[in-house]
């Protein structure tokens, strides 16, 4: 059979609830909140078929068709129970049926929830058993018989044990629904068994992990990028370790941690772990004992904690010492897309690489063949090395900085380009798009991703007031023929709807100019219903 296992995340539906139509109508930045089908589809480059279903936050095995033929084999397989299914859930309630029973009863939807009776024939039938306890919390298995919506939640609710999360159905409120489907088992005529497993949340088997509720926040949300990695891999993506997904490689680069609303956040890069924390204060001693308790859960053999104060608070942001925490060399490389990046713990207030970015800068590299680029705010060169890489014939960089210029230099000799027919120009940004105007200089890609806030001798800078006057030196220097500005803030006051009528409001004062969308963020930066932090798009010249 033509199929493919994986191991779907909680937080994603196995496919969209958004019809083509609506899809296209979701607007410039529509936040990728479900269809796990059609993003795997999208990163694998075939076609998909769902066979069965896993409830948004329930994690674990999940198999889809490759083919039409295998489609259909498949949903025979699941519709004479061929498909053995096997899940561990926790719950907080000793039950009322001993430690291994099965259960039985008639489900059926009335109006949009599933209901359990028992006064009619019974179409559903579970198999229950205890496998540990500990202080008030219970890990049971499930073997589901037949396959009706809800029928785990909804049977396991009936014998007095509800699912850990599950609210709908009398669970206790939880950071996240504790269902995992561990196993499934096809029956293939003729031939053996097909068999996929995968492990469940680590807070199964360590049930005292649970009591902690900012340690719960955190591993919740890196399992959920542990399990894509995962689904990436049997998806083919060759840049990670199939083998071994959660000890990447040391040359890899992700988000373990993202979110506006939490103070800490984690970047893999390659082979140091960078947590950082955004307050005006250190941790205090319970939250820096769960950031020491979550580095030894995951196993983080290097990594180190950096204290982020606000932008335009401190010209440098000091390191924290933590137990288990190592003093990070002072440089060291990290991969990204085929590139190398030279990080730096001791110099700007980011190690080097905004990983936000990712997508972006493989664009750029993709489209930069035998065009000029312009890089303004270059910081250490990030869009400058995938261009040059890409083939562009001239980037300039600028920056005001020196040292971020040196830096920038460093990254393009990592990636064995030369620093001849490009630029690197120690001067504002701003200052330089007014002499480039007056030079009548333009090129075929500009890249814009200005700071909130910045100083210098030339005056302040601040994006809320300054953004049109900025817009309208950025068009200057485009080539009006096909050039194009791509432009990002992460300027948080404004959610992406009132970011795009502002500049969409801006590329309406000239008839030629269009607005399209930038590539979305990998998913180690999306997560459902949050908006997102970093927001981009191309302003666009028509080709003539």
């Amino acid at each position: 059979m033509d199929i493919l296992f994986v191991d779907k995340p909680a937080g994603v539906t196995t496919h969209t609830s958004l019809g083509t139509a609506e899809t296209e109508r979701a607007g410039l930045f529509r936040e990728i909140n479900d269809g796990f089908c059609e993003h795997l589809a999208a990163r694998s480059g075939q076609k998909l078929y769902v066979s069965h279903r896993l409830d948004r936050d329930t994690t674990g095995c999940i198999v889809f068709a490759t083919s039409p033929e295998s489609a259909e084999v498949l949903r025979e397989r699941f519709a004479t129970h061929k498909v053995s299914k096997r899940y561990l859930f926790l719950t907080t309630q000793n039950g009322l049926r001993g430690e291994e029973f099965t259960a039985e009863s008639f489900i059926e939807r009335r109006g949009s929830t599933y209901v359990s009776s028992s006064h009619t024939a019974a179409n559903s039938r579970t198999g229950f058993k205890l496998l540990n306890a500990s202080e008030g919390l219970f890990l049971w298995e499930a073997r589901p018989e037949t396959g009706k919506p809800h029928q785990i939640r909804l049977h396991a609710a009936d014998a007095g044990m509800p699912i850990l999360g599950d609210q709908d159905h009398g669970g206790a409120s939880f950071t996240t629904l504790c269902l995992h489907s561990e196993s499934l088992r096809v029956q293939v005529d003729g031939q053996d068994d097909l068999v996929f497993s995968q492990p469940p949340p680590r807070w199964f088997l360590d049930l005292e992990l649970t009591k902690n509720p900012l340690l719960m926040r955190w591993l919740v949300a890196i399992d959920r990028r542990e399990r894509l990695l995962r689904s990436w891999a049997a998806c083919g993506d060759h840049s990670m370790s199939a083998k071994d997904v959660n000890r990447l490689a040391d040359e890899r680069t992700l988000r373990w941690l993202h979110s506006e609303a939490d103070p800490l956040r984690a970047d893999q890069l390659g082979p140091l772990v960078w947590l950082m924390w955004f307050r005006e204060r250190h941790p205090n001693p319970l939250e820096l004992q769960t950031i020491e308790k979550l580095a030894s859960v995951l196993g983080w053999q290097s990594w180190a904690l950096q204290l982020r104060i606000d932008r335009g608070g401190a010209s440098s942001n000091p390191l924290i010492e933590a137990a288990g925490s190592c003093k990070p060399p002072a440089n060291w490389l990290a991969r990204e897309n085929g590139l190398t990046f030279e990080m730096r713990a001791e110099q700007g207030l980011s190690s080097g690489l905004f990983l936000d970015q990712r997508q972006n800068r493989a664009w750029v590299q993709r489209n930069a063949k035998q065009k000029t680029v312009l890089n303004l705010f270059c910081y250490s060169g990030g869009f400058s090395v995938a261009a040059a890489k890409g083939g562009a014939t001239r980037v300039v960089s600028v920056d005001l900085s020196k040292n971020f210029l040196e830096w920038t230099k460093s990254n393009f000799q990592h990636n064995g380009l030369t620093l001849e027919n490009h630029e690197f120009r120690a001067i504002d940004s701003r200052e330089y798009l007014a002499w480039a105007k007056k030079k009548g200089l333009t090129f075929d890609i500009v890249i814009c991703d200005p700071p909130s806030f910045s100083r210098s001798d030339k005056g302040i800078f601040k994006i809320e007031r300054d953004l049109e006057q900025l817009l309208t030196a950025l068009i200057a220097v485009t080539n009006n023929d096909g050039g194009r500005v791509l432009f990002s803030s992460n300027f948080e006051s404004w959610d992406d709807a009132e970011f795009e009528a502002r500049v969409r409001s801006f590329a309406k004062t000239d008839q030629r100019l269009r607005l399209d969308r930038t590539p979305s963020p990998d998913w180690d930066f999306e997560l459902p219903n949050t908006a997102r932090i970093m927001k981009s798009f191309f302003i666009c010249y028509e080709t003539r």
